[in-house]
């Protein structure tokens, strides 16, 4: 399996939230978010790989579109 953002992404996740669990304090999302974010991250990154076969734009349409949600993100939590 070769190294994309959406992988590095995943990874960065599931140690963040797996390091929050001593912690007493409410977490951020459940355990079932967790998954579904997992499988959604998995899902998204298999679907870029089969529509996207150079990897360089593998990589910038990953990057982009992690931006994208991120940004979207940002404004609904400013909306709500």
């Amino acid at each position: 399996m070769k190294l994309t953002p959406l992988n590095i992404t995943l990874a960065c996740v599931l140690v963040w939230a797996i390091s929050e669990m001593g912690n007493e304090g409410e977490p951020l999302f459940s355990w079932v978010w967790l998954v579904v974010l997992s499988v959604l991250l998995v899902f998204v990154d298999i679907l870029f790989r089969v529509w996207v076969r150079d990897i360089q734009r593998l990589w910038v349409m990953q990057i982009g579109f992690m931006i994208i949600v991120g940004i979207v993100t940002v404004l609904i939590k400013i909306q709500f």
